[in-house]
């Protein structure tokens, strides 16, 4: 099996919120990396002893979900036990603490976008933008 069908399995109303079939990596929906000091732009980094790992979600993540639905998902990931600590940092860039690997990591946020994406789907009236 290749990644896009393991991804068009494990994660269809997320796959399904977005139009583009090349996308056939996880890196398309979630971006982990390790919070390495020596690596990382002084401005940028996280304390690595409080958040050893950046999530990073793409701007077709936001497009895709809309304003509303994207603004939920820092309060979905900060519920993930896993995470000892949690940081909203920006929008689109949270700094976590855990022990876990890059994939684990990545695996449970899919997860948490996959629960958002299909709550979407089975009430898109609930996520309207209303003026």
């Amino acid at each position: 099996m290749n990644e896009r069908q393991r991804l068009l399995e494990r994660y269809p109303a997320l796959l399904g919120l977005l139009e583009d079939e090349d996308l056939d990596e996880r890196r398309f929906f979630v971006v982990v990396d390790p919070n390495i000091e020596e690596e990382a732009d002084e401005a940028d980094v996280f304390d690595p002893t409080e958040y050893n790992w950046m999530i990073f979600l793409p701007e077709r993540i936001a497009e895709a979900f809309g304003e509303e639905l994207f603004a939920r998902i820092p309060r979905e990931l900060e519920t993930i036990e896993a995470f000892d600590d949690f940081y909203d940092a920006e929008e689109d860039l949270y700094g976590v603490k855990c022990d876990l690997g890059e994939e684990e990591i990545a695996e449970l946020v899919l997860e948490k976008l996959e629960a958002l994406a299909t709550q979407t789907k089975e009430n898109p009236q609930d996520f309207e933008v209303t003026a």
